[in-house]
């Protein structure tokens, strides 16, 4: 029986649902939204800004996030998405490179002048609308179509303005290893799994490296590598036109029993159980 993948997306104006606190924390889900009243201090990754009507904050999952000085008139329109939702929409947007990641934990804050800050709200009275009126088994593809197109025009802002300067800046020696292990794991994750190839690339230790990912990161290097291989698969599964078959080879594994085992520890379903959730207007 097919298990349709389920995320209770839905926008918020309550603050109380915001998945981050005064607490310091690893986000399992990130949050976009705009500030419509008050004010906030969010910090990411020990970058700081106090936001205010009209800011649009732009956090991915997984970030190391605190929201305080809240005033007492503070309000957002906002969406959560979960790393799962998240990893779904990635794994259509091509060749997503790693630096991307980094240079959000550092440009989650933008200001929007009124016909840009209708526009979000536009967009979100659109999802709001499709949560009313869509079919259920329809509406998370639905929303997927919807957020790429929002997580893309992020991602051609960030190609736009790296282009302008060679390197996105790194705060620490531990920040610019799991800035390189990422680069790496982009490269060569469909052949390389193994800490120890990627310890060796670095010129440090297994155990360190996965030190420094842990505490860089809030995930286990396995973690990282695994979301990798995840992503590459689902875009290969999004591709109708390829067998299972095509997808084991282009994506490394010995026989489609290991793969299929792999997806689903880590999906909690089949490759062919995906497939049947992405392409179901076939």
């Amino acid at each position: 029986m097919l298990t349709i993948m389920s995320d209770n997306f839905h926008i918020y104006t309550d603050i109380s649902f915001l998945p981050a606190n005064e607490h310091e924390a690893y986000l399992k889900e990130g949050f976009s939204g705009l500030c419509t009243g008050g004010s906030a201090v969010i910090e990411v990754f020990s970058i700081c800004h106090r936001i205010s009507p009209n800011d649009l904050i732009t956090i991915l999952p997984s970030q190391l996030v605190t929201i305080r000085e809240i005033s007492k008139d503070f309000s957002m329109t906002f969406f959560k998405v979960s790393k799962t939702m998240f990893l779904d929409i990635m794994s259509s947007l091509g060749k997503i490179t790693p630096d991307f990641f980094f240079y959000m934990r550092k440009n989650f804050h933008i200001h929007l002048n009124d016909r840009d800050a209708q526009r979000f709200l536009g967009f979100c009275r659109v999802i709001d609308y499709r949560e009313s009126n869509d079919d259920s088994i329809f509406y998370r593809e639905t929303i997927l179509h919807l957020l790429r197109i929002y997580y893309w025009d992020f991602y051609t802002h960030f190609q736009k303005k790296i282009s302008l300067k060679k390197d996105i800046p790194l705060n620490s020696k531990k920040e610019k290893i799991a800035f390189k292990f990422a680069m790496l794991v982009f490269e060569h994750h469909k052949t390389h799994r193994e800490i120890a190839f990627y310890a060796d690339k670095l010129c440090i230790s297994p155990l360190y490296l996965t030190k420094v990912i842990q505490e860089i990161n809030g995930q286990s290097a396995r973690e990282i590598i695994a979301d990798y291989i995840i992503v590459e698969i689902k875009k290969l599964l999004r591709d109708t036109n390829l067998e299972i078959k095509d997808v084991v080879r282009q994506t490394g594994f010995s026989n489609q029993s290991s793969m299929s085992r792999f997806f689903r520890q880590h999906t909690g379903m089949s490759p062919s159980e995906y497939r049947r959730t992405i392409h179901i207007m076939r």
